[in-house]
């Protein structure tokens, strides 16, 4: 059976590409993770996969069908095998990326480095966006991330709150747009905050996967923000939401998936966004009916099976890359 190696990025995205059911090793001793191993706050270790060290897979090296690096460093610190076919994940936009390393080499030197490195390997470029695809403007297989439905909800939204997932947030807040959040809710339209975040006190990660469906099918509705210069308009927590039900709160993009005042409020201006979740405050059916198109839209644009189905092809060497789309148009945005 097809064997893959793969790198502990980001939980909640490495169980979903265990769906593909292959048996699956994952390296979780690089450094630039927040832990060294599995976070089983976030997901389970999915029951074919296993955590393994660097040294391991390099001893196991050509037994492996395909390996699929989420960062150069993850494709490098393997150099060293050979035989297996090789993917890189793209999560993040070029601008996003030389933003968030403040790097000194130019982006547009740094992508066409990548691109050589690409050619001379062999490997497959996965986008998980066609706005980072646009971003980076290499040919690649652009698989968007999934949301299993069936695993989500039913949502009941009693809890008078929005809710919101992130990580490192002082870190990214120019990603997030965490000026737009801050401006757009406070005392009298309550956000909650759940994740990584070691500097906020009095906010952390759900204990367990259960905990954080909990606290999505309680929550009243779901905020998302982000920089659409750096970050696409949702992200695998905001379709977490909308797979539940929850209507969602965000700042408009090219990318954002929700439909202002159908599936959700949707404004790049804090007092329009302020007001219409101050509505989903008050007016509980209608939280329930955006929420209920939210979901539709989670399961008709973003089904788990076309997420696996795609990875399939890329891990058996059967997938082709397509040229980038043009770049993306962003909506306006505050400076």
């Amino acid at each position: 059976m097809t064997r893959v190696l793969t790198f502990n990025s980001h939980e909640t995205y490495i169980h979903n590409l265990a769906r593909v059911g292959y048996p699956m090793d994952v390296v979780c001793d690089l450094p630039g993770h927040h832990l060294i191993g599995w976070d089983h706050r976030m997901r389970p270790l999915p029951n074919n996969a296993r955590v393994i060290g660097l040294s391991e897979a390099l001893t196991l090296g050509s037994s492996y069908d395909c390996i699929v690096g989420h960062t150069l460093t993850d494709l490098l610190a393997v150099k060293a095998i050979v035989g297996p076919r090789r993917v890189l994940v793209f999560h993040s936009s070029l601008a996003g990326r030389a933003a968030q390393e403040k790097s000194a080499v130019d982006p547009e030197a740094f992508r066409s480095a990548v691109e050589r490195y690409l050619s001379l390997t062999g490997a497959t470029t996965v986008m998980i966006s066609p706005m980072k695809a646009a971003s980076w403007g290499l040919p690649a297989v652009i698989i968007p991330g999934a949301v299993d439905a069936e695993a989500y909800g039913p949502w009941r939204g009693e809890v008078a709150s929005g809710l919101r997932v992130a990580n490192h947030v002082t870190a990214k807040a120019a990603f997030l747009d965490w000026e737009l959040h801050q401006q757009s809710f406070g005392e009298d339209c309550p956000c909650r905050l759940v994740g990584e975040n070691p500097d906020m006190p009095g906010v952390e990660p759900a204990p367990g996967w259960a905990r954080l469906k909990e606290l999505f099918a309680s929550h009243r509705f779901f905020v998302h923000t982000a920089n659409p210069k750096y970050e696409d308009g949702y992200n695998l927590a905001s379709l977490e939401a909308m797979a539940t039900g929850m209507p969602i709160v965000c700042s408009k993009s090219s990318s954002c998936p929700i439909e202002d005042g159908v599936s959700g409020i949707v404004s790049n201006d804090p007092g329009e966004l302020r007001e219409g979740a101050q509505r989903l405050l008050s007016d509980f059916a209608l939280a329930q009916r955006m929420g209920e198109a939210a979901r539709e839209v989670a399961i008709e644009e973003f089904p788990i099976a076309s997420f696996t189905n795609a990875w399939r092809h890329v891990i058996e060497g059967a997938a082709i890359c397509e040229a980038p789309p043009p770049p993306c148009e962003v909506a306006p945005h505050r400076e």
